[in-house]
């Protein structure tokens, strides 16, 4: 059964090289374990939506939160679901621009430009939303 795992944190370091030394990793290992998602880079905190089966996710999920890259991983969400979102994508890349602030602010009006400080019950439309843009800035 296909579950998905959404998560925060906050990056160690975040500079090019390492966003992509991130993808890359993703792009290697997520096939192998049947992972898709989509891991969006939001003012130094990651948002990462990734979807597969339990086992994998688990997998996954549990060198993510040991990586030297990440602080406070904070699982927001976990379930079933009966399809992927990302079906394509072993991973794909969403850096903040004008078009993610503007979505982040409709799902959290009033809120500061912090992932943490978002209502976590719409991380899922949140990052859906976030990846229907005009304008992606996807690597």
């Amino acid at each position: 059964m296909l579950h998905r795992l959404i998560y925060i944190s906050r990056a160690v370091a975040s500079s090019d090289a390492e966003l992509q030394t991130i993808v890359t990793w993703c792009l290697e290992e997520n096939p192998r374990l049947q992972i898709t998602g989509a891991l969006c880079f939001l003012d130094g905190v990651y948002i990462q939506y990734i979807e597969g089966e339990e086992d994998g996710l688990d997998s996954l999920f549990s060198r993510i939160r040991v990586d030297v890259r990440h602080t406070s991983v904070t699982l927001l969400e976990r379930r079933a679901i009966p399809n992927r979102a990302f079906p394509h994508w072993a991973m794909k890349l969403l850096e903040w621009d004008d078009y993610s602030k503007a979505v982040f602010r409709s799902f959290s009006p009033g809120a500061s430009l912090d992932l943490y400080a978002a209502d976590p019950t719409t991380a899922a439309p949140l990052v859906r939303a976030l990846f229907r843009g005009p304008d992606w800035k996807l690597t």
